[in-house]
């Protein structure tokens, strides 16, 4: 990242985290935002120890006037600092005239600042009253990782915990909500139409997750069976969008609460919708934070995939209140644990209080798979990566991150087993409670719960990129079956690994005397071993990695291969493991290990298979009386899928339908989505136009994700070029969600071309509008140039941004391009076979 016109690198070497001589304990904070000037005004009093004498006091600052630095020791001998401000690091430094020897102080400062339009630090929400007649605004904060800095002077980095008593002084009209209770509510003795809200003091806790928010609100509300109050807030007119996620908050707290075996610590557990919102949700304690389409929920008019969305995103925030937020990463090195827990136990709670969605036959295809595809380019990152400036995280904060965390914490919790990883788990969270920690403190908890080498194995798995190939043979003798296997890495592109990476590998093989029970465990940590299976026939099939919980893709031979059809047609193995099957002979394809035309001849296997994660056979258009959850979601991705490939019938059905719908005859939520595909591929400039102006009437922030989804589906280049003006020029989409539009414009040959010249044309634009340190440039890039398969536009790709110098984003280029030469190598290699092979009779 370029600070200074230093790279990365040298920036890691430069930036040094504050002093642990000088710690605040405590912050009585003021905040008096303006909402028609976009300022605000403040004051913090922080108290502190001092540990060693000083004569100057270091903290972050960032785009704030700040004057009148006080400070005063217990002896209440008061002076004056003088303030010097280092706008590069985000600091300023308190001089003294007077040494201050150690002892406890409070330092205060007031302080100015803008409610700025950027999503970060304490910035504006616009939204439109109920009636649609006015724009009106609100405030609302997002710190983490390294933003509380522009709200108000502070220790801003995760390990100097301290506790929080907040006032906000806010137009009476108006709710101020933090991250606790209401202590007391006045009338602004300055402005009798302003009013004082003070909240109760705050548990010690980092400055990532102070939250404040002012606005326009309305609530429901509820308690959980421990007593704790919980409200979701919504916009005015929207408050019964905000009853599923309270309903799914209600049930999923008291879960941790039982599962952590530790009580929530706060009394109130409050989630907020807010109309501008850079990602899906923030853990801040006691007022998490959303993003509209991961917490509101029509009861009319909303999809089940977008209940089953919300689901996931509360019970993933959820987790954060003690996993993150009671016990704390020591640094933003260990941040990929912190996602990586939440995104696994989210799937957890999911499954007990969902089981209809089959939530983890959903994890494998869309978290486990996932992942697996990137981690296999040589630009792929371990999962922990020492962080230097914060400004870093973005950067490395990924897939890998984020779903091989989450899949490397599924495989821990299978390998040591339910009871060793929950009492580890407790004992971790008792002992760190309100401190800060690291990976390794884990480790030791779960290895003493377990009595397994829990430090050992996970290390191979989180401080090296990529996992193993296991290349399985087999050799039969009588009843007993000799099974031989070498790790290797995998390598997207079939290349050698030069560093002979090796894993230690937890392996599971079950058979086909007993398809629904393990038949071996063993953990490998060898490059090669032996396993020895008793009393299996000649003909019987083998497995494995039961459920697809182990990090690893597996090469069988022909044979072994060959036998596995049998319990993919009966499915009397997981939709998990018939998924993978599959999943890793393509990979095999592509990285040249294997021929496409294998894969070809394999997937008859599959010709009834009736799982939402593999179907592809007609639903239908209609839901049927007491349909599951699966065949809801499954049928609009079957009806987009046979539409675009040009059946006429089912073209024409879906026009007659969005015809209809636009004359006020509603279309079924569950499927709308899909007609506006099919519609927006086929469609002229008059449909297009239709979709936009559906698109800025629509009040729910779900319907608006589905119209903007579908407006780039076209095949027509001109279509595509304004949908692409729709989206960044004029005030039509938020800043937030042009990345979901500008990424459905690259779905065909002709919008991926486009959306290459767009890139090039607007970069400093994008650069300029969203910041250089943005995660939304990473979010172009790999969205908006990943599907090519030609090395010439690769080519051009790297030139461009080798100009371009956006340092965040030349991780997100190598993988690009990595991504881009697979493709290129599989056509070379390949397509004559498969062409031959497709023109069989």
């Amino acid at each position: 990242l370029k600070m200074n016109g230093h790279s990365t690198q040298k920036t890691k070497s430069l930036f040094q985290r504050l002093s642990q001589t000088i710690v605040p304990t405590h912050y009585d904070l003021t905040i008096q935002p303006n909402l028609d000037t976009f300022k605000f005004n403040g004051y913090v009093n922080i108290h502190l120890k001092i540990k060693e004498p000083a004569g100057s006091i270091v903290l972050y600052a960032a785009d704030l006037e700040v004057d009148n630095a006080k400070v005063k020791s217990t002896a209440n001998d008061e002076q004056l600092g003088k303030i010097e401000f280092d706008k590069e690091s985000e600091r300023i430094t308190v001089n003294f005239d007077k040494k201050l020897e150690t002892g406890d102080y409070e330092l205060a400062f007031k302080f100015a600042g803008e409610i700025n339009n950027r999503m970060i630090g304490f910035y504006r929400n616009k939204y439109t009253t109920p009636d649609g007649s006015e724009t009106r605004y609100g405030a609302s904060t997002q710190f983490e990782p390294a933003d509380c800095r522009r709200a108000f002077p502070c220790w801003d980095e995760p390990n100097f915990k301290a506790t929080f008593d907040i006032t906000l002084i806010t137009p009476k009209n108006l709710c101020a909500i933090s991250n606790m209770p209401v202590k007391s509510e006045n009338e602004y003795v300055n402005d009798k139409e302003w009013k004082i809200t003070a909240f109760d003091r705050t548990p010690i806790m980092s400055t990532y997750l102070v939250a404040f928010i002012v606005g326009e609100y309305d609530y429901v509300e509820t308690k959980d069976s421990n007593d704790v109050s919980m409200k979701v807030y919504t916009l005015v007119g929207k408050k019964e969008h905000g009853k599923f996620a309270l309903d799914t908050a209600a049930k999923v707290l008291p879960f941790y609460a039982d599962y952590f075996n530790i009580k929530y610590p706060i009394a109130k557990a409050d989630q907020i919708a807010i109309s501008d919102f850079p990602s899906g949700a923030m853990e801040n304690w006691g007022l998490i934070t959303y993003h509209e389409t991961a917490l509101l929920i029509d009861p009319k008019f909303s999809s089940v995939a977008s209940r089953q969305r919300v689901a996931n995103v509360v019970a993933h925030e959820l987790s954060h209140q003690w996993f993150g937020n009671l016990v704390t990463m020591d640094w933003w090195t260990d941040l990929w644990l912190n996602e990586g827990f939440a995104k696994w136990i989210q799937f957890l709670a999911v499954d007990k209080f969902y089981p209809e969605f089959d939530i983890w036959t959903q994890f494998v295809a869309d978290i486990y798979a996932g992942f697996l595809i990137p981690d296999a380019f040589k630009s792929s990152h371990p999962i922990e990566v020492p962080i230097g400036h914060p400004a870093e995280i973005d950067e490395i904060f990924d897939v890998i991150s984020y779903s091989k965390g989450s899949s490397v914490i599924r495989m821990l919790h299978d390998y040591i087993g339910d009871d060793a990883f929950r009492n580890g788990l407790h004992n971790y969270l008792m002992e760190y409670s309100y401190k800060n920690t690291i990976t390794e403190n884990l480790w030791l908890h779960l290895t003493k719960a377990s009595n397994k080498p829990v430090n050992e194995v996970m290390s191979s798995w989180t401080r090296q990129m990529g996992y193993p190939l296991l290349t399985v043979t087999e050799e039969q003798t009588d009843k007993n079956r000799v099974i031989k296997i070498k790790q290797q890495r995998f390598i997207a592109d079939g290349s050698v690994d030069e560093e002979k990476l090796q894993w230690k590998i937890p392996i599971t093989v079950f058979t086909k005397s007993n398809p629904k029970q393990i038949a071996q465990q063993v953990l490998m940590d060898d490059p090669e071993i032996t396993i020895k299976l008793d009393n299996i026939s000649e003909n019987d099939w083998i497995k494995l990695n039961y459920n697809a919980i182990g990090l690893y893709r597996v090469k069988y031979e022909s044979q072994t291969l060959a036998r596995l059809n049998e319990p993919i047609v009966k499915k009397t193995i997981s939709p998990q493991d018939r998924l993978m099957i599959q999943n890793d002979l393509a990979a095999l394809c592509n990285s040249g290990h294997q021929s496409f035309v294998d894969y070809l001849k394999f997937l008859p296997s599959y010709t009834d298979e009736d799982n939402f994660t593999h179907q592809i056979s007609k639903l239908g258009w209609e839901a049927k009386p007491n349909e599951d959850p699966l065949s809801t979601m499954l049928r609009p991705m079957i009806l987009g899928i046979v539409g675009k490939s040009g059946d006429q019938d089912l073209i024409n059905e879906a026009k007659k339908r969005f015809e209809r719908h636009i004359a006020g005859d509603l279309i079924d939520e569950n499927i709308r989505g899909a007609v506006y595909v099919i519609v927006s591929h086929y469609g002229d400039e008059s449909t297009h136009e239709a979709l936009r102006k559906l698109y800025v009437a629509a009040d729910m922030a779900e319907e608006k994700a589905r119209l903007l989804r579908s407006m780039g589906h076209s095949i027509k280049p001109e279509m595509i070029e304004n949908t692409l003006k729709f989206i960044f020029e004029g005030n039509n989409v938020r800043m937030q969600d042009s990345i979901v539009g500008l990424a459905t414009c690259t779905t065909s040959h002709e919008g991926r071309d486009i959306v290459w010249k767009f890139l090039q044309k607007n970069w400093r634009m994008l650069v300029e509008r969203f910041g250089e340190k943005s995660r939304f440039l990473i979010r172009f890039v790999e969205y908006g140039l990943s599907d090519f398969a030609d090395e010439q536009t690769a080519s051009e790709i790297k030139s461009f941004f080798d100009t371009m110098n956006t340092a965040i984003v030349v991780r997100p280029i190598k993988k690009v391009l990595e991504t881009i030469h697979m493709r290129s190598e599989v056509l070379k290699r390949d397509s004559k076979a498969i062409e031959g092979y497709l023109k069989q009779p």
